[in-house]
């Protein structure tokens, strides 16, 4: 054995022992959440081989190696304590770690010569449906950002948290979904306020694995203090990934609408690629007992919902309901916050302080009618038993060019010549064109009748069919014209 000892030949009998690593990853573990006191120091190095492993500085001894050590710089270090690795999500496999102590001393070096292994990226396909991945392992990925959705406030256990999730996307159009947590927010919003035209590639480093509920579903979160997300790099590797780019003038689409409840682990590997978007109409829906889920084409033909918002764990949030209509098939719909706030542009507590006394959707809501979309929906076997029973809404997209490609015909049904807030059955103009056109009147299709005791009779009748209510201000006399029969 040479100077220096490889990771794999550290033993916990040696405390003199000497390493030549390079750092990959350093950073600061606070006392508590939100504290400033710092509880630790943690660093991950990588030996010759490309091995890493942990390597961690107490708090005691924080004040000796606050401002040591660099990451991609080279050091060799020597004199550590090797211990078991005790650390529930691991940086490192290596049975042990390294814990410095008062005798370690530690130099840079040159690095010219030094192998470069800073990231262990995993392929989008091999991390979907493997059981043997650990998710207790930190893993990398890289990939170009497809969607960012606006960041979100949770509670959890009385805390309140903020997330934000993107979807990111392999050279060869594979999908993963990414859900980023508290401290790691800003830099991803900083993109979502941008408007970028390039590409945006990012390297997400020490990032946590979690499955769904059904089998192959994953999803990427950050993992605290650790997780670090690197954009648009020199490095080889970025370069790599740019060059294997089908597409490589794809425009990353800021601002997307398109997204999913946060939390829930779905497979979005296949969804909102023009060839892989499983799309279903609302008759296949009920007549084939399609279960699972659905993209949906359809477009937006009224709001079902008499209530719009609902409190969820103290916070105001839109719950709308909508009746949407395909070109032979109807159903509703539930929108839940997420997709409702960016399709309204307004915050749902924000939109019930500006409409607090109302009987009827405000018209920001309302202005959702007549809008084509496609639906990502659920489909379970209560919503196709119960007819009323509304589908909920996992994701929408209303990119034109793959409504024009799915379905075209949906976009060409022509808007209600009435604007629906403009109907008011209080409007005596209304009311007289129903009932002074013959031509059209429901009149017709009665059976004749004589005598002006019948007069008002038909006028009443007529009244109460096409008024919801009985409060009209005031009706203009209309004569009936009976026709003699020979």
């Amino acid at each position: 054995m040479g100077m220096y000892s490889l990771a794999t030949e550290l033993s916990t009998f040696k405390k003199t022992s000497a390493i030549k690593v390079r750092v990959i990853r350093t950073y600061l573990v606070p006392l508590r959440k939100g504290s400033s006191e710092i509880k630790s120091k943690e660093i991950v190095f990588h030996d010759s081989e490309g091995t890493v492993i942990h390597a961690t500085v107490p708090k005691s001894l924080i004040d000796k190696f606050i401002n040591s050590f660099e990451e991609c710089k080279v050091y060799a270090v020597k004199n550590f304590f090797v211990v078991s690795n005790c650390l529930v999500y691991k940086t490192s496999l290596h049975e042990y770690m390294m814990q410095f102590n008062h005798d370690t001393i530690w130099k840079e070096i040159r690095s010219d010569n030094f192998p470069w292994h800073m990231y262990r990226l995993k392929s989008f396909p091999s991390l979907r449906g493997n059981p043997s991945l650990n998710e207790k392992e930190l893993i990398d990925i890289i990939g170009r950002v497809v969607e960012i959705h606006a960041p979100e406030q949770k509670t959890f256990s009385g805390h309140n948290a903020k997330l934000i999730d993107f979807v990111l996307e392999d050279s060869l159009g594979n999908r993963i979904s990414c859900t980023f947590w508290d401290d790691y927010v800003p830099k991803i919003e900083a993109y979502y306020q941008c408007e970028l035209t390039d590409p945006v590639v990012v390297l997400i480093q020490f990032c946590r694995i979690k499955y769904g509920v059904r089998d192959g579903d994953v999803k990427i979160c950050s993992a605290y203090d650790v997780t670090q997300a690197l954009f648009d790099l020199d490095s080889q590797e970025f370069k790599s990934f740019r060059e294997s780019l089908r597409d490589p003038e794809y425009q990353t689409p800021m601002r997307s609408i398109a997204s999913f409840s946060s939390l829930s682990y779905n497979n979005t590997g296949e969804e909102s690629t023009s060839h892989q978007m499983d799309l279903v109409t609302i008759t296949e829906l009920y007549t084939m007992d399609k279960i699972g889920e659905f993209w949906v084409a359809a477009k937006i033909s009224g709001i079902e919902s008499p209530n719009d918002c609902t409190w969820e764990d103290g916070v105001l949030r839109f719950k709308v309901q909508l009746r949407v209509v395909d070109m032979k098939g109807n159903a509703s719909f539930m929108l839940w916050d997420r997709d409702a706030s960016e399709l309204i542009g307004i915050a749902a507590s924000d939109l019930h302080e500006l409409h607090k006394d109302r009987t009827r959707p405000p018209k920001q809501i309302q202005d959702l009618v007549n809008r084509c979309m496609l639906f990502r929906i659920s489909a379970k076997t209560e919503h196709l038993s119960k007819l009323d029973s509304a589908f909920p809404v996992f994701k929408i997209n209303t990119d034109q060019q793959l409504l024009k490609q799915h379905c075209p015909e949906i976009l060409g049904i022509p808007e209600e010549e009435v604007n629906t807030e403009m109907l008011s059955l209080e409007d005596d103009e209304i009311l007289e064109g129903f009932l002074s056109d013959e031509a059209d009147s429901p009149i017709a299709t009665l059976p004749p009748l004589s005598g002006e005791a019948a007069e008002g009779s038909v006028k009443r009748s007529l009244i109460d069919e096409f008024s919801s209510t009985q409060g009209c201000k005031k009706v203009k006399q209309h004569r009936v014209k009976v026709e003699k029969i020979d």
